[in-house]
């Protein structure tokens, strides 16, 4: 038996190709729950063509919103061959009975613990219409993902690892804690140790002089050249205190820097802020989101205090780590002024890196639910929803104004001037990694 499971990818211009591209983990998990005499095969569609007429027995695919309706192109493809489909992840998870009406099967919640029941039912030709879990998956269960099924050269040599799952936070736009539940799900420390001794590669060997000389034009070369770059997928690495010491005296053993995501409220916790410097970080993913109390009241992220954002990231970047900033526009309190500011913010303050969305209600949110109650969603055209188009009415600007404001930030934000001031004309923070980063988005604005 021969299953084939596929990462979708919406048909991109050339010039929006980026330079850097992540692997993933949510295939290889499921590739590592698969019974050993199936024969597995990941195929991503960033890089590479689906081929339909391959032979194979069933076809897994995953999408979140704005992916889904390739995703159903892709199950109709496979359809038309009498290979039936099974589709998972957030968005067929939200809306399963839309999902239906493209494949034969829908895996709701994580899939790791009944995908195996899965290939038995498709075995007995018994597939049922919709599989859900009994409960959410106990991370100490998994076996570790089969990254050996991703193409190595694809992708920025960048570890990726989790060690928690779910959040205990109930942000209107996000759908992470419905679909991974409201509370920390740790893996154990001793089965996160092995997994880190299973991928990092022993120093290459390099003539001493360029080694050297390489390694004084950024310290961050020779992590680089022994390729201990890592990303910590958690929604928030910093949820259970506890934990966070545990996994971040383990992380000092390894000698590797690393990055994830935690929210602006580390700054003040000076022992914790200290852990995540000694442990290797060299950055952390921060949703500022806003500006205004009363829309940070209002998406449930009341802990966020503006006044102390500037405070927050100054003190940040005096422990030597990075801030990669997201916001989010369109909110009921905002108006036009709104994008002025976080382009003088994320200047003034200095910011690393910073991404600017426009709030994207995914079905199944309370953003959505609220939004649809209201009237006042006017675009159910998923491939839409990626953030940069506005797909309801906003309060207090046009969608036109919306629009055109999100994108002014992201120019002047990644304009060179900005990363001048930004990057280069400070204390250096890791430049190699954050002048990589900010050129490819640099990159594709100028295509705007």
């Amino acid at each position: 038996m021969k299953v084939l499971l596929i990462s979708p990818e919406r048909q991109r211009k050339k010039e929006e190709a980026f330079l850097f591209r992540l692997s993933f983990l949510n295939l290889p998990y499921l590739a590592a729950v698969t019974p050993r005499d199936v024969e597995v095969k990941i195929v991503d569609e960033a890089f590479e063509k689906i081929n339909f007429e391959e032979k194979v027995d069933l076809v897994g695919v995953t999408a979140q919103t704005p992916v889904a309706p390739r995703a159903y192109q892709i199950a109709k493809e496979y359809k038309k061959r009498g290979i039936p489909v099974v589709m998972g992840g957030v968005h067929a998870s939200m809306l399963p009975q839309e999902a239906l009406q493209h494949v034969d099967a829908v895996v709701v919640g994580e899939a790791e613990e009944v995908w195996p029941e899965v290939i038995e039912d498709f075995r007995r030709d018994q597939l049922r219409r919709i599989y859900m879990g009994s409960e959410f998956v106990n991370p100490s269960h998994l076996p570790l993902p089969r990254r050996d099924l991703l193409n190595k050269k694809f992708y920025f040599p960048l570890k990726l690892l989790e060690t928690t799952r779910g959040c205990p936070h109930h942000c209107d736009f996000c759908g992470v804690s419905k679909f991974f539940g409201f509370r920390y799900r740790h893996r154990p420390i001793s089965e996160i140790e092995r997994e880190l001794n299973t991928f990092f590669l022993k120093e290459p060997v390099m003539n001493p002089v360029l080694k050297k000389t390489l390694s004084l034009l950024s310290k961050d070369l020779p992590y680089f050249l022994k390729r201990r770059l890592m990303y910590i997928i958690d929604s928030n690495v910093a949820g259970d205190k506890r934990f966070c010491h545990d996994l971040f005296s383990l992380l000092k053993e390894f000698d590797l820097l690393w990055y994830g995501h935690a929210p602006v409220s580390i700054a003040f916790d000076q022992k914790l802020l200290e852990g995540f410097a000694k442990s290797g970080c060299i950055a952390i993913n921060i949703g500022f989101e806003s500006f205004s109390a009363k829309n940070l009241n209002a998406m449930g992220k009341e802990f966020n205090h503006p006044s102390r954002y500037a405070e927050a990231v100054e003190r940040i970047h005096d422990q030597g780590i990075g801030i990669m900033g997201t916001f989010i526009v369109g909110l009921d309190d905002d108006d036009v002024g709104v994008f002025q500011k976080i382009i003088d913010f994320c200047i003034d303050a200095k910011l690393d890196w910073a991404l600017t969305f426009i709030m994207a209600p995914y079905p199944g949110t309370d953003s959505y639910l609220r939004l649809e109650k209201e009237g006042r969603i006017f675009n159910r055209d998923w491939e839409k929803y990626d953030s940069l188009n506005a797909v309801y009415q906003p309060l207090r600007m046009s969608v036109e104004e919306l629009e055109n404001g999100t994108r002014k930030i992201w120019k002047e934000v990644f304009s060179v001037p900005s990363i001048y001031k930004r990057i280069l004309k400070r204390p250096w923070v890791h430049p190699l990694f954050y002048l990589g980063m900010n050129w490819q988005f640099h990159k594709l604005t100028r295509t705007w």
